[in-house]
């Protein structure tokens, strides 16, 4: 659809575009990145017939753009930039009906039944319907983007150029306005040319990126092209860090500013407080952990203050355990957006905390135990299977630097220590009556104070996974000898 050859192009006699070659596929939606200086404006120009091309040709649908008139051009293109010059007081519906000026025959230029049908297809589509009579001046930043994109649109054009189309847009609008485009390009086979400075919406929204540097396009890919952090950083001149949408499978690029790679080092053991009763413990850190953990509240890996473990009645049944903690975190005064969240039947008096120094590390854990529900996970699973509520909850803070595959390590090590423990105090699953793996409601935290070096491992072979691992096993096993003693009595 877009074909460009060998192309070179600039102002007066300097070239900013140097031996550029691209295609873009018919429908597909390609977008061009790279920081200011690039060429990406100079580039859009080149392809809009704004500057002259210097040396090579660009081609759409196999014809040279130089060879195509004026009202071709506006047949098979349109164009949207973030730019918005009005010089009459137009309506909504009259600045629309300029995108069928292409389409119009005769002298004298007339809206035809099917510009009119097309107009009002466009205005419905786009969601401007009842700005119709309204003077463009007179309409919000968004809402002037959305009539500017129901004109391009209403050229029914093949391909649309867009030029910073969002820039000036808040999320809202910019998702609105994206989400309107994709459709069109899924739905009309639209092909679209974009240039975007936000690499997380490019990867969001676009089919194939093109990465350009100095007027060269440094490479050309699908959006997995972003994830090349060493790349990215050599473009943008920036720390990046990249990471996997949680909902799409895209990546989304993070900035690191320069002030938060200083190494401010704090004391582990004075930067935190617990407060603990019958009802909860709540340890709070003066500074957010890199946590990972499967509990109620705080799943994932994240990055928290706040680490609870709340009691709970021994039947305990709720359909929305979630909310019933933010509630309990609400009435502490726990912010529980900042927060970790655990609940156990276990007498909360039975909780064990170890601290040691392993390999010049210092890890802490806090275990509360109970083994009524305990279950082997090899073991065939039983729908009527009756259990009490016990749950070993196990929360490990280390005072490390953990990337995020030895925060997975570390985790594994925690559950095989756990494993061990219960295997050496002969515990049982009571409907199969084979040893124990855990208890059907566990719950498990790392976190991680992300000081000194980086620690890249953290499983069973490693120091730091050994520790974890002892830590792990000996406050299990106190913590279950403890539950075992009460329930004897």
């Amino acid at each position: 659809m877009i074909k460009i050859e060998n192309l070179a192009g600039g102002y007066k006699n300097t070239p900013i575009i140097k031996d550029l070659h691209l295609e873009i596929d018919r429908g597909e939606f390609f977008m061009l990145l790279g920081p200011n200086g690039s060429g990406k404006t100079t580039l859009f120009k080149l392809i809009t017939g704004q500057l002259p091309i210097q040396k090579g040709k660009i081609l759409l649908s196999g014809k040279e753009i130089a060879s195509l008139s004026k009202l071709e051009k506006a047949r098979k293109v349109s164009v949207l930039t973030q730019e918005v010059q009005v010089s009459f007081d137009y309506t909504v519906e009259e600045i629309i009906s300029l995108g069928r000026y292409p389409h119009q025959k005769g002298i004298i230029k007339q809206l035809s039944k099917k510009d009119r049908k097309v107009i009002e297809d466009v205005m419905e589509l786009t969601q401007i319907s009842q700005y119709r009579n309204t003077q463009l001046r007179m309409v919000s930043g968004g809402e002037k983007q959305r009539v500017l994109l129901a004109k391009a649109l209403a050229q029914e054009p093949e391909i649309l150029l867009l030029d910073e189309p969002t820039n000036h847009l808040d999320i809202k609008h910019t998702f609105h306005m994206l989400d309107l485009i994709k459709e069109q390009q899924q739905t009309m086979g639209l092909t679209i040319f974009a240039i975007l400075h936000d690499l997380n919406i490019a990867s969001l929204y676009a089919d194939r990126i093109g990465l350009l540097e100095k007027g060269r396009l440094l490479e050309v890919g699908d959006v997995d092209t972003l994830r090349n952090e060493n790349q990215l950083k050599k473009v943008y001149e920036v720390e990046v860090k990249t990471q996997s949408h949680p909902a799409v499978p895209k990546p989304q690029i993070l900035m690191t500013p320069q002030h938060t790679t200083k190494n401010n080092q704090y004391d582990f053991d004075s930067s935190y407080k617990i407060v603990k009763s019958n009802a909860y413990i709540h340890i709070q850190f003066d500074q957010a952990l890199r946590t990972i953990s499967n509990g109620v509240i705080g799943e994932g890996i994240q990055w928290l203050k706040h680490f609870c473990n709340f009691h709970v009645e021994k039947h305990y049944n709720c359909s929305d355990p979630k909310k019933d903690l933010q509630a309990w975190m609400d009435t502490y005064q726990i912010p529980h957006e900042q927060a970790v969240g655990m609940m156990t039947a276990v007498n909360l008096e039975d909780m064990v905390m170890e601290i040691k120094v392993m390999e010049g590390i210092e890890i802490m854990v806090v275990v509360t135990a109970g083994v009524g529900n305990a279950v082997d996970i090899s073991s065939r699973y039983s729908a009527n299977a009756t259990s009490q509520i016990g749950t070993i909850n196990t929360m490990v803070f280390i005072d490390a630097h953990f990337t995020d595959g030895a925060l997975v390590n570390g985790y594994m090590s925690a559950t095989e220590a756990k494993v061990k423990a219960l295997q050496d105090l002969d515990i049982r699953d009571s409907e199969s009556t084979t040893i124990a793996t855990g208890t059907s409601t566990d719950a498990l935290l790392l976190a991680l104070t992300q000081q000194g070096d980086v620690t890249p491992y953290a499983g069973s072979g490693t120091p730091v996974g050994k520790g974890i691992g002892q830590l792990v096993y000996h406050a299990t096993k106190k913590a279950v000898k403890k539950y075992l003693k009460r329930v004897q009595k």
